[in-house]
């Protein structure tokens, strides 16, 4: 191992020779008070050390360093034996963002079957948005292990590819897993009301309320017009949470035929509900928001009130 000129460091590199790992793991935990650039060397060392707790403790530490020299370790731990190793290598190349790393990343890919590395190496490929990452990504959407097509279709959804909404489409409508199928919903804003609209729109009835949560931010964000009706009878979903979204997207979408439906909803036991509402009445700024918006003033909730001041600026600023 080099000489240090940092005392500190040097120290420290000392400690990582030594036959006990304990102190080599304690040395390891050193590193992150150290500060200097050169301590990089060290924990790509400690990535490697034979002791399962000393690489587990460097993989721990790797988000205190942004190197773009450690892409390379990071890449040869995500096949350590440890599982610990693994997920934290993962996590951090994900967070690394090196677009040098996309190579060896995507051969990565290609040699590997577990499912806990597959769907770690496509989290850190989908920041990078590599055009080659879209084949490998599609072929995943039809592997075994949700957390993998899950990671896919962030993959696929970063692309914004106009070829892959076809099968972003149908992960979203037919994968077995309600997260799997979340993702995808939430992956179709890149695309146009008139290539996912209708089945944006079907996924309001999804099984899972979580897809039907996603299913009307995606319509919101779109602007999809057509959506107006279903969002308005998606108010009364038996779940608020999926209520509050498709009183947001209605906002969104400021058609004053969801007017009334707001107002009933600004009425709501719910006071998240009675917020999203007031919040979409504001948004509108129709003159027949104003009876529901007045009401609100008076709410026993400081945030609705709060809300109501908005909005009524709003109603007066277009009046």
């Amino acid at each position: 191992m080099k000489t240090y000129d940092d005392p500190e460091l040097q120290a420290i590199a000392v400690k990582l020779t030594s036959d006990d790992p304990g102190i080599r793991r304690v040395a390891v935990m050193d590193l992150v008070d150290s500060g200097e650039p050169e301590a990089v060397e060290l924990v790509i060392h400690a990535l490697n050390d034979p002791d399962t707790n000393v690489r587990q403790e460097a993989a721990k530490v790797v988000d205190e360093f942004e190197a773009a020299d450690m892409a390379d370790a990071l890449i040869a731990a995500l096949d350590d034996d440890d599982e610990v190793v693994r997920n934290s290598a993962a996590h951090a190349l994900a967070d690394l963002k090196d677009p040098a790393a996309g190579e060896p990343l995507l051969k990565a890919l290609d040699n590997s079957s577990d499912g806990f590395v597959v769907s770690g190496i496509l989290r850190a490929l989908k920041p990078l948005r590599l055009p080659a990452a879209q084949s490998p990504a599609l072929k995943r959407l039809s592997d075994g292990d949700p957390r993998v097509r899950r990671e896919a279709v962030g993959v696929l959804g970063w692309l914004k590819q106009s070829e892959n909404i076809p099968a972003l489409v149908e992960t979203a409508q037919n994968d077995d897993d309600p997260e799997v199928r979340r993702a995808a919903t939430g992956a179709l804003v890149y695309a146009t009301p008139q290539q996912v609209g209708q089945a944006l729109i079907g996924l309001l009835k999804d099984g899972h309320w979580q897809v039907r949560c996603e299913a009307a931010n995606s319509i919101g964000k779109l602007d999809h017009q057509a959506a107006v009706q279903p969002l308005m009878d998606a108010t009364k979903d038996e779940l608020w949470q999926v209520r509050e979204k498709a009183v947001d997207a209605l906002g969104k979408l400021g058609s004053t035929d969801s007017i009334p439906v707001l107002g009933e909803c600004s009425k709501d036991a719910m006071s998240n509900l009675r917020k999203a509402a007031i919040g979409a009445l504001g948004a509108i700024a129709h003159s027949d928001c104003r009876p529901f918006v007045e009401i609100a003033m008076d709410d026993p909730d400081p945030d609705v009130r709060k809300l109501a001041r908005w909005a009524m600026s709003k109603l007066d600023a277009a009046a």
